[in-house]
């Protein structure tokens, strides 16, 4: 068994490396993995390319915002904090210390995370710090016990955000009521029922 949970973390590992390497240059794609450390740590780490992070730090802050690279991490932390939660449980919010960037061509925010309690019945993520980019796409992947082994993808459309809940040993994505996707296309209902009344008047 230990074998076994030892190749699976190699193998996500492996593939965590290999498609944050061919992404390396694209600033529409990001990662986010929540792991243990050997020591016990939980720690956050996300992972974009550099051009990612400063594209978005100069679209909130305007060009010519910092001008070292101390400075820059200060933004980008700052962001961070404005624009990432995790909220465990519907009402336990996640708190994150000793926050560091590592800049490079791959650039990282890593923070070790506390607060996390042993039961996890429901888990809602959400990273808007690349939203303003186009086409902005963030894999997650959580590596612990008790989380969901598959990998989400936060985009546009789920407002890059992540809602799951646990129901019979299995984590599923809660369905939307069928209210809000009816209203969702009522403006385009009206927009087309008063074109077609203009079209048949000027006609008429």
């Amino acid at each position: 068994m230990l074998y076994k949970n030892t190749a699976l973390k190699f193998l996500l590992f492996s593939f965590l490396w290999v498609s944050t390497t061919a992404l390396a240059h694209s600033p529409d794609f990001s990662s986010i993995i929540i792991s243990k450390t050997e020591n016990g740590q939980i720690v956050l780490q996300i992972t974009s390319s550099l051009t990612a992070f400063q594209q978005e730090v100069n679209y909130v802050n305007g060009e010519g915002a910092y001008t070292s690279p101390e400075e820059f991490q200060d933004l980008v932390l700052q962001l961070f904090k404005s624009r990432f939660s995790l909220i465990l449980n519907n009402n336990d919010t996640i708190k994150f210390k000793n926050l560091k960037v590592l800049l490079g061509h791959e650039t990282k925010i890593i923070t070790e995370i506390t607060g996390i309690t042993t039961e996890i019945t429901s888990i809602h993520l959400k990273n808007k710090m690349f939203k303003d980019l186009h086409n902005s796409q963030t894999v997650v992947i959580f590596l612990l016990d008790g989380f969901p082994k598959e990998k989400f993808t936060l985009q546009r459309d789920n407002k890059h955000e992540l809602s799951i809940i646990l129901e019979d040993e299995d984590w599923i994505v809660p369905t939307a009521k069928s209210d809000h996707t009816s209203l969702k296309y009522l403006p385009y209902l009206i927009t087309l029922i008063i074109g077609g009344l203009l079209l048949f008047l000027s006609k008429k």
